[in-house]
């Protein structure tokens, strides 16, 4: 009805509509020109490829309609909505014979050298935007043209003269330029004359030329670019440089393969003019909800100097990394994450963190749990220590487990545990393993005789002792903890099995010939404990409200436990000698509660703080001739606010401590009270940490995460430049961490004091410093420190990494582009004396 008295207006007035908004259907589908008068007239207006559905339009001034030439007119911030199609633009014409579109701005009244526009077309298709000085669109071939346009697609701008739209997903771009820069001048563009752009495929443009500052900097005779979404598969642009030890070098240079969407792979190599190669390979698979895992590869062979030069250093290294986790089903699940290194492998790598390993652990297991309370656990793990070679192997290791069960409740499910009888409070557990370990561990044998150049000789050589070792162990207890009054009363009997088969090999010095042979010795022992005893416990408040400073009331928690237990070996060893003991624990709870807001915050209650907690413990044992108290271990823990945590813990011995001579001391059975001491302290260590942060500017927000990354129904993500962005919205962030340690029983004490810190400063909204090091008080030596500076450059960022100091120091420079998809434009520069990349 709307658009019929819209018409009738039209005919009869052949003025403006002013500010009316429609929608017009299919114009095969409606006659727009008949009327109850003229029933008979010719239809003029239908056509055999009219459009398609329904076309919404709206104006804020007017919108006219010649019904001769079936034109109609949109002025002033026109909008066209068609299928996915949204159109806005100042003046809109639609011819509805020739379903064609035309839009354009108007002159800006403004502007007093009549050249600027405004309401210039904006028109958004599907997920791109264009936008130009004058557009053109066929709503029956979907084909369109923009004269001076501008288009994003994918988070890339596109500038041409013209832009042809002449299918659904491919574009026509003349004299084209595309950048990731959304300044209005870019910082850097590619331009080409020729340009084809396939939304989600790739841009073909012949030739291309790169600007930076809109300098030309180099040109290519053509380029196929890729301009697809998540992971794709091609080639990794390597860096290149050049250093004084290995000469010229291409590093990360491959190839990168997305070889479904549950599995990729890349292929990466290291080349160097001078000497030496690496390769590496790592292979992701990923089924969401049920497994993913990879499998990386990485080899060096490298050296420096000439083949007969005498400070010729060579180093071939390998590292194999397997990582697996499978969901079963709910009740099975598999992980594991196992390394095989060379010794020298994190000798050869310029990541700090690597090079501070001391050893590399491994392990996978098979856990499946059924009945709610049973579990069954199988493993293997492995422990490699880089400094020595020795390694130690449990192949495999298998363990099952009951979980508490009440036997005497008859499988009855009970709500509330109150007013149970006490047999219905008995529990009973029990538990099983064994494994089998392989140790491996470096020994030197002394003296041997060896023959070199027909004649004998002594010296040393270092040979690998092999123990293989199984253990059996099982374990049952039953425990019962009903509550007297205000106590805790927990009794407890358990009862242990366990059996140990030991098999070495130990080399050894055959001193009739000076060679060197293998000892084999094996052993079998078992041991049956049964131990059983009491443990009570309770809580002790103590509440103190001064009504001062702010603060409402002080509560102090005093926990007290006392523990008394015999343990009978039954078997193996001494079936007569028992051990009674008694432990003793002290737990103190400090804590505040602040006073209630104002009246104008009525209803809400003050903050509760907790102050600090101490903790200490120590055990007495009934059946010992001597020495019956243990060391008295003392633990605290207090936080300032938020500004500091203080840590630390401690340990006394009661007992006088004799010297035998300057290389040798024993504890002797005397009390040191008798000598007006309390105890000797033994070790000791305080550890301090706080960290700061300025405000997030509620301008800025934190930086995208701009690495290559895909997520579909696989769980599959792909990231191949794992260093994210800096965070240039928070000012300055601050930490550090102060550690002392002290052991102090002679002959040799021991001591230890170190700091390291990590801060982080905006030294402009665009420049950021960050700094961590680690400072050994002692030695007074800084352990691997490490500067990064970084750069916003807009649509660039520059990153430096320098480690000034160390047999591991270098220096990396790199400027790259942020864009995701040109993250392999970069500048890289990278340099070390011990030649580590």
């Amino acid at each position: 009805m709307r658009l019929a008295f819209i018409i009738l207006l039209a005919v009869v007035l052949p003025a403006a509509a002013h500010g009316q908004s429609t929608g017009v259907p299919d114009s095969s589908a409606v006659d727009t020109t008949r009327t109850d008068t003229a029933r008979t007239k010719k239809d003029t207006t239908r056509t055999s490829g009219g459009i398609d559905t329904l076309v919404a339009y709206t104006s804020t001034d007017s919108i006219v309609y010649d019904m001769k030439s079936r034109v109609m007119t949109l002025y002033n911030k026109g909008t066209i909505n068609y299928r996915d199609m949204a159109l806005d633009a100042d003046r809109i014409d639609v011819n509805w014979n020739t379903s064609i579109l035309n839009a354009f701005g108007i002159p800006d009244t403004t502007d007093s050298t009549h050249q600027k526009l405004q309401g210039m077309p904006v028109m958004k298709d599907g997920p791109e935007t264009y936008h130009g000085k004058e557009l053109a669109y066929d709503f029956k071939s979907k084909r369109g043209k923009i004269v001076v346009a501008n288009t994003t697609i994918d988070k890339g701008y596109y500038h041409g003269e013209a832009i042809k739209k002449v299918e659904k997903d491919v574009l026509f771009v003349e004299d084209g330029r595309y950048t990731t820069c959304d300044a209005p001048e870019p910082h850097y563009y590619f331009f080409s004359p020729k340009m084809k752009v396939v939304p989600g495929d790739k841009i073909v443009a012949e030739p291309v030329y790169l600007y930076i500052a809109d300098v030309p900097i180099f040109a290519l005779p053509f380029g196929v670019f890729p301009n697809q979404r998540g992971r794709r598969s091609g080639i990794i642009a390597p860096a290149y440089g050049e250093d004084g030890q290995r000469g010229k070098y291409l590093t990360h240079l491959g190839y990168y393969w997305a070889m479904s969407d549950y599995t990729d792979i890349n292929f990466l190599t290291d080349l160097y003019s001078k000497g030496g190669w690496a390769a590496r390979s790592k292979l992701q698979y990923a089924l969401r909800y049920d497994f993913s895992g990879s499998l990386s590869l990485d080899y060096k062979k490298l050296h420096t100097g000439e083949q007969n030069d005498p400070l010729r250093t060579e180093e071939e290294s390998y590292q194999v990394h397997i990582l697996h986790s499978q969901e079963i089903n709910p009740a099975t699940h598999l992980s594991s994450d196992f390394t095989f290194s060379s010794n020298n492998a994190y000798q050869t790598t310029n990541d700090i963190n690597q090079v501070l390993n001391q050893n590399i652990t491994s392990n996978a297991t098979l856990a499946h749990s059924f009945d709610e309370n049973n579990s069954v656990t199988l493993g293997i793990s492995r422990n490699q220590y880089l400094q020595n070679g020795n390694t130690t192997t449990v192949l495999p290791s298998l363990s099952f487990n009951h979980g508490a069960t009440y036997p005497f409740r008859w499988g009855k499910k009970i709500d509330s545990e109150e007013n149970l009888p006490w047999y219905q409070m008995i529990t009973l557990g029990y538990s099983a393993s064994m494994d089998n370990t392989i140790a491996k561990n470096s020994v030197t044998v002394d003296s041997v005789k060896t023959t070199v150049g027909g004649r004998d000789t002594i010296g040393n050589v270092s040979d690998y002792s092999k123990t293989r070792q199984q253990d059996i162990n099982q374990s049952a207890s039953v425990n019962f903890a009903p509550k007297v009054g205000y106590f805790t009363i927990a009794p407890f009997l358990n009862f242990s099995d366990s059996r140990t088969f030991i098999t070495s090999d130990i080399p050894q010095l055959d001193r009739t010939d000076s060679s060197v042979e293998t000892l084999n010795s094996r052993s079998a022992t078992r041991f049956g404990n049964l131990s059983s005893g009491i443990s009570t416990s309770t809580k002790l408040y103590g509440i103190v409200q001064p009504g001062l400073l702010g603060i409402a009331a002080l509560r102090h928690t005093l926990t007290p436990r006392l523990t008394l237990s015999y343990n009978k070996r039954l078997y193996g060893g001494d079936p007569a000698q028992g051990q009674a003991i008694a432990n003793f624990s002290l737990g103190n709870v400090f804590e505040m509660k602040t006073a209630s807001p104002g009246p104008e915050e009525e209803g809400k209650e003050g903050s509760k703080i907790q102050l600090m907690t101490i903790n200490a413990g120590i055990n007495y044992n009934f059946s010992a001739d001597s020495l019956r108290f243990s060391e008295l271990t003392t633990n605290y823990y207090t936080k300032i606010g938020s500004l500091l945590d203080v840590s630390g813990d401690a340990s006394f011995n009661l007992y006088k401590l004799q010297e035998i001579n300057p290389y040798s001391y024993r504890v002797v059975n005397k009390f040191l009270l008798s000598e007006g001491k309390l105890a000797r302290l033994t070790s000791f260590h305080l550890g301090l940490s706080t960290s700061f942060s300025g405000t997030r500017k509620s301008s800025a927000q934190a930086p995208q995460d701009t690495s290559v990354r895909r997520q579909n129904i696989t769980g599959m993500s792909y990231n191949p430049y794992e260093q994210e962005d800096p965070d240039f919205s928070i000012p300055w962030q601050l930490s550090f961490a102060f550690n002392y340690y002290e052991t102090k029983v002679p002959p040799y004490p021991t001591r230890s004091v170190n700091m390291n810190a990590h801060m982080e400063l905006n030294l402009t909204e665009n420049w950021k410093v960050s700094l961590q090091t680690n400072y050994d008080v002692l030695t007074k030596e800084f352990l691997a420190p490490q500067i990064n500076v970084s750069r916003d450059l807009h649509c660039w960022i520059m990153n430096f990494t320098w480690v000034p100091i160390g047999d591991h120091r270098y220096y990396q420079l790199e400027i790259r582009v942020k864009a995701p998809q040109l993250r392999d434009l970069k500048i890289t520069k990278t340099g070390s004396e011990n030649g580590i990349y």
